[in-house]
């Protein structure tokens, strides 16, 4: 299977050198390169069509809510929810909404596209509709949300979303549905179906493109400012079993999939039956840390508005906390053990300690 060479996280892109970034060859186009931490390592599928978990085909939309896969029927209100084995445990339907096609979160709502021109707020302990976001019109494209994916920068940090439908063109949005940049179909070139931006993989953001192109489903790395596709893909079909076709569907990034790895995971509309599949995106632990000696960082999960963080080694350490989508919300010195986290919200976040010019990171749960 064809890799792409990857070798650290933006957690510690201070170390990662230039020319390995540089030496990075396209999984489809370009040649193999031998990495334990390569780019599109497969980690897993999952059946849930017709032979599989739910039942049936028609799937289209996927999420990962409250540690629960959240999978659409395609033009139906029907929306399946699997544990994070992918095991079948409802189906559910919200009020007010129907025709499902993408399903993105913010942490707390999930939002949902339903191919038209606008986007649905839902609360996904209750599963009531909140209220909608309109595309609204003067922002000279015709993006519809048939994908939609939350991007916490946009706008200035306010937050957003990224939207298109199959050869549309692309368009980043407010939380407020006002047209903030616009990539044209003529220079993405993609067929969109579901969508990912990614803030976290060394060289980014990126915005990566569930395609139905020649394949029919591929993924296809874009550049967000320039809406170019920077020549990186991943074609599911490299991993599919044989006799298993593809057609693309939803898409997202999670680090709550794979105990290893920050995950690009896919909706599949295969053929014989509808599948979940992920491949790593960039590893949970750097892999060019030199480890501090017996770092511990406690409580973890934190309940409360401070952690410490051990080692065997006196002296200062400085501190880098990043969210999921690679945003650093914590940059400090600490003489002591003990760091305020009373800023973060619930979540899960990534800690990088640098001390004596060594490096370690570790994942951290805020509840």
């Amino acid at each position: 299977m064809k890799k792409l060479q990857l070798l650290s996280m933006a957690l510690i892109m201070s170390v990662v050198s230039v020319n390995a970034q540089l030496a990075e060859v396209s999984p489809v186009n370009g040649a193999p390169t031998e990495s334990s931490n390569a780019l599109f390592d497969f980690l897993y599928n999952i059946d849930v069509g017709s032979t599989g978990s739910i039942g049936a085909d028609g799937q289209a939309g996927i999420a990962f809510v409250n540690n629960q896969y959240w999978v659409s029927a395609w033009a139906s209100e029907l929306i399946h929810i699997l544990d994070n084995t992918g095991a079948f445990v409802e189906t559910i339907t919200i009020a007010g909404v129907t025709g499902t096609r993408s399903m993105t979160t913010d942490g707390t709502d999930v939002f949902i596209g339903a191919a038209g021109a606008e986007i649905y707020r839902v609360d996904p302990v209750t599963r009531l509709l909140q209220g909608t976001i309109p595309i609204l019109p003067g922002g000279g494209s015709d993006a519809s949300a048939r994908m939609v994916t939350y991007d916490e920068t946009l706008d200035g940090g306010n937050g957003g979303f990224w939207i298109g439908n199959f050869g549309s063109d692309i368009a980043s949005i407010s939380m407020f549905g006002v047209t903030l940049s616009v990539i044209p179909s003529a220079t993405h070139g993609t067929a969109i179906y579901g969508g990912a931006i990614d803030n976290i993989s060394p060289g980014g953001p990126f915005l990566w493109i569930h395609n139905q192109g020649a394949s029919q489903d591929l993924i296809t790395q874009l550049d967000p400012a320039t809406g170019v596709p920077t020549g990186v893909e991943y074609d599911y079909a490299t991993d599919m079993g044989p006799g298993v076709t593809g057609i693309a569907g939803g898409l997202f990034i999670s680090d709550q999939v794979s105990a290893t790895s920050i995950a690009l995971v896919g909706l599949c509309q295969c053929t014989p039956s509808n599948e979940i599949f992920a491949v790593e995106l960039v590893p949970l632990l750097g892999v060019n840390d030199n480890d501090i000696s017996s770092l511990s960082l406690y409580p973890n999960p934190a309940t409360r508005g401070v952690v410490n963080i051990e080692t065997a080694t006196q002296g200062d350490k400085q501190v880098i906390v990043m969210d999921v989508l690679g945003k650093t919300v914590i940059n400090t010195t600490i003489s002591g053990t003990e760091l305020n986290i009373s800023s973060l919200r619930t979540g899960v976040y990534m800690v990088q300690v640098v001390q004596n010019d060594a490096t370690a990171t570790r994942k951290l749960i805020v509840k």
